[in-house]
């Protein structure tokens, strides 16, 4: 079993391999994964999965990471691909702190004010993503977070998958130029998903 997990693991990543090759240009693509892959390649994307843990698996080429806006509200969500988000420029001043280092509690922080930035370097001491990253150079990196439970900040309350009731809805933005103080300036990309549940099978 562990074997055919391995090969099934090394299967994914060489399929995402040519994304990667030969460029030199800033990309970022993300896709959840549960039972099955599903990329999220265009703007918008509405997802079924069961109540239990899924993950994101980010795939960050000439870029150090992204910002996620997490939330069972669907306030930010209800942007489209051109609305302009007035928070963008003030997205350093409105990071959520992030305790689950390495993801070792395997949350995702939910806020109606605040931004998760999920970033990778090999010189950092810590990162927000699983320990083990897949790099295909120095600048191109395959990251996974697991979530199995969200950490609402507002108030400190952990709620598992299995008792969603409610959607959650993601919103995720790459900045593509920062300013000498390091203020975001230009976007990259932005992708939006809302989650809704099934129960298990």
């Amino acid at each position: 079993m562990k074997h055919t997990n391995f090969l099934r693991k090394s299967f994914s990543l060489l399929v995402l391999l040519p994304v990667f090759c030969f460029s030199q240009q800033q990309k970022v693509v993300i896709r959840i994964i549960q039972d099955q892959p599903i990329p999220l390649s265009n703007f918008e994307t509405n997802l079924k999965l069961e109540k239990k843990s899924f993950k994101c698996q980010i795939l960050l080429d000439h870029v150090q990471g992204v910002y996620v806006f997490a939330s069972i509200q669907d306030s930010i969500y209800r942007f489209t691909d051109t609305s302009t988000i007035y928070d963008f420029p003030y997205l350093k001043l409105l990071e959520l702190r992030e305790d689950d280092i390495f993801n070792t509690n395997r949350e995702l922080n939910i806020s109606e004010t605040g931004w998760s930035y999920w970033f990778y370097s090999d010189s950092a001491k810590w990162h927000p993503f699983n320990r083990k990253i897949v790099s295909f150079t120095d600048k191109q990196h395959v990251c996974t977070k697991v979530i199995k439970q969200l950490n609402d900040v507002a108030t400190g309350k952990i709620i598992k998958l299995k008792e969603m009731t409610t959607p959650l809805y993601l919103f995720f933005i790459g900045v593509k130029e920062y300013d000498e103080s390091g203020k975001p300036l230009k976007e990259l990309m932005r992708r939006k998903v809302k989650i809704e549940w099934v129960e298990d099978n």
